[in-house]
């Protein structure tokens, strides 16, 4: 294990770094934790996860002081966990190894983020030994309660930008064979292993990015049918068929919310026929309960994309260091969608302010781009939307 990183950013940039990885707030949470005054209820400790991944040949790097590492003061529920949810880091390549770990353990305020983490060449490292902050709010997911997976589960994040980075073959192949060998340790069905997405749909959509496992949404998500279905194969089980992906037959488009529009409006503008578009134009962004407000990015179902039926939304304009308007709420809810910064009523705000210019910055340097210079431009735009 080494020290942390000496070169540690300024406030905004960290800030805007951290936004980049997988975890928020919500991600800390669990349901079951003591209240207010009451004692950290203790719990199972997994001392054996190291000698687990070896004994399925796999590399492992053990973390110092992983073994009593907890979230809290609190290990598991049970003597074992009873499900696995598998993430990517959202971090570049830079941060590959040494860098994702002392994030995960010492950096970030809700250390430790999960029990383990897998670097893009494969090996394992294990970060702790008891709960992890990695999954929180979400679910109900068969035998785990609602908001309640902390306590329950191993939590594996796995080094990925999360933004079309492409997934070398060698740590696809590792990331099946260590959950297979995991959750054959410690008894867990195969059902049981799920993805962050699966357990916070809407919130997240880790793992994502160019696989053998497929995509089953337009940010990228694993299928996770196929990849539990690699898992059983490894695990020598029968009866688990991967199911193909859905396929996106639908051409989508985005819509700015201006000042009084209505679902009405906006369907009569972007679809025609709005008595009979409205209630699907709703259902496409949320539903007919949900309050709009100018500025805000909606999904145009049914009409061809504006870069000549690419796909790509159509390109908003070019926001730099503090420009202010429309355009630049347009980029937020984006980055947002993309998960490159978080949800918050903060970074809709329609200023490009240093933490967001920081955070493009960082995007564009995970990217390789050596003429990153965090202007939010056409290349930008095509490329955080899987474009090249």
């Amino acid at each position: 294990m080494t020290n942390a990183p000496t070169d540690v950013p300024g406030e905004a940039t960290r800030e805007a770094e951290e936004g980049l990885s997988d975890f928020d707030g919500d991600d800390s949470f669990d349901a079951d934790d003591p209240g207010p005054g009451e004692e950290p209820r203790g719990g199972s400790l997994l001392q054996d996860l190291a000698d687990v991944l070896r004994g399925a040949g796999l590399t492992v790097h053990e973390v110092d002081g992983w073994k009593q590492r907890q979230r809290g003061g609190t290990g598991y529920q049970m003597a074992r966990p009873s499900g696995i949810i598998i993430h990517h880091t959202a971090s570049p390549k830079s941060w590959d190894g040494n860098r994702d770990v002392d994030y995960m353990t010492k950096q970030c305020d809700a250390k430790p983020l999960a029990n383990l983490y897998l670097d893009r060449n494969g090996g394992w490292w294990v970060l702790a030994a008891g709960a992890t902050n990695t999954n929180g709010k979400g679910g109900p997911w068969r035998s785990i309660p609602q908001n309640s997976a902390n306590s329950r589960v191993l939590g594996i994040e796995a080094g990925n930008n999360g933004v079309g980075e492409p997934w070398p073959e060698g740590m696809q192949t590792s990331y099946v064979s260590g959950v297979a060998a995991l959750a054959s340790a410690y008894r867990i069905d195969t059902n049981m292993i799920l993805s962050h997405q699966e357990w916070a749909p809407g919130r997240k959509v880790d793992p994502a990015g160019p696989s053998r496992f497929g995509a089953k949404n337009s940010q990228g998500s694993w299928n996770m049918e196929s990849f539990r279905a690699a898992v059983a194969k490894r695990r020598g089980e029968t009866g688990h068929t991967p199911v193909p992906p859905p396929k996106e037959t639908v051409t989508t488009n985005t819509y700015v919310v201006k000042p009084g529009d209505t679902w009405w409006r906006i369907a009569e503008t972007t679809l025609g026929d709005p008595k009979s578009n409205w209630p699907v134009l709703a259902a496409a962004n949320g539903g007919a309960s949900r309050v709009l407000h100018p500025g805000e990015v909606l999904t145009i179902p049914g009409r061809a994309a504006g870069t000549g039926g690419s796909g790509i939304p159509g390109f908003p304009g070019e926001a730099r260091l503090d420009s202010r308007g429309p355009v630049v709420l347009t980029w937020q809810n984006a980055l947002i969608a993309r998960g490159v910064i978080r949800n918050t009523d903060s970074n809709r705000d329609s200023h490009y302010g240093k933490g967001m210019r920081d955070a493009v910055l960082h995007l564009q340097r995970s990217w390789g781009w050596s003429d990153a210079d965090g202007v939010a431009g056409e290349h930008t735009w095509s490329k955080l939307h899987g474009g090249n």
